[in-house]
């Protein structure tokens, strides 16, 4: 198998342009090859173990398996995290989050990352601003273990704990006064997950996407009630929404005493919601 038979074996499912983009990056991150070396023919000459390598992964793409599973990393700020079904993988527009937090956020020395899955955010802000106190906060022991070894990978110093959000009076005695929190909680409604691909729903872990149907702002309440005992004065909330509750997600904010205001994502819609 090679680069254009890849290509026609993940078009039926991905569609052409999709299934080109996906080839791609299983050339460039899991062979090394850029699309120039595709064109001058080199991922004709694999050695027989490298074909057999990508009959496999081919194998899983077909089956539905996201690119970034199969080829183990996912980029996130122009860095490499490690991913696995165990956290969500990295979207692109979450990159806006954190350019949130680099912008409202000048002079922060503490960070707190409240979901922090792969810790591609808690990482990406702690090597962003070498010598803060940098700490993410989630649930799930898996997601950790890839978030630690992402830290560790890429040279960030974050602490790590274990803990449920929603619990926030327990947590909230955890984490020491910050000057930044900052969130991608859980937010699609289970509404909504007719909408989703099928590579999402299967393959991602639903803790972290799927907000409770009888309370889809829930982890929005918590963030407001840990910031009213931790947040120092002068500090922000950043945080990522349901852009169709972006406006219900700013009111809760709003209520607990911090101004709010709604911020566009890469795509124009309305996803992050910022508070002080």
């Amino acid at each position: 198998m090679d680069y254009r038979s890849l290509v026609a074996a993940l078009t039926p499912r991905y569609g052409g342009s999709e299934a080109r983009a996906i080839a791609r990056v299983v050339m460039e991150d899991g062979f090394g090859l850029t699309l120039t070396d595709v064109l001058m023919g080199k991922d004709t000459a694999f050695m027989p173990s490298e074909s057999q390598r990508l009959d496999e992964m081919a194998a899983r793409l077909v089956a539905g398996e996201p690119v970034q599973h199969v080829v183990g990393h996912s980029l996130f700020c122009d860095r490499r995290f490690a991913v696995s079904p165990a956290c969500l993988i990295p979207r692109p527009e979450t990159e806006g989050l954190v350019a949130l937090c680099r912008e409202h956020a000048a002079g922060a020395s503490t960070i707190v990352d409240l979901g922090t899955g792969s810790g591609c955010i808690a990482v990406t802000l702690a090597l962003d601003n070498a010598g803060h106190a940098v700490f993410g906060v989630d649930v799930s022991a898996d997601a950790l273990a890839v978030a630690r070894r992402n830290a560790q990978a890429l040279g960030a110093s974050v602490t790590w704990l274990q803990a449920d959000m929603l619990q926030t009076e327990l947590l909230a005695a955890q984490l020491p006064m910050t000057d930044v929190i900052v969130s991608n909680p859980p937010y699609i409604t289970p509404a909504e997950a007719c909408q989703m691909e099928a590579h999402v729903l299967e393959h991602e872990p639903h803790i972290a996407l799927f907000a409770p149907a009888a309370d889809p702002l829930c982890f929005y309440r918590a963030i407001a009630a840990i910031a009213a005992v931790r947040l120092k004065a002068g500090g922000i909330i950043a945080a990522e929404v349901n852009a169709s509750l972006s406006e219900a997600t700013a009111a809760i904010f709003t209520a607990a005493g911090f101004s709010a205001a709604i911020h566009a994502d890469i795509y124009g819609h309305q996803r992050f919601v910022v508070a002080r």
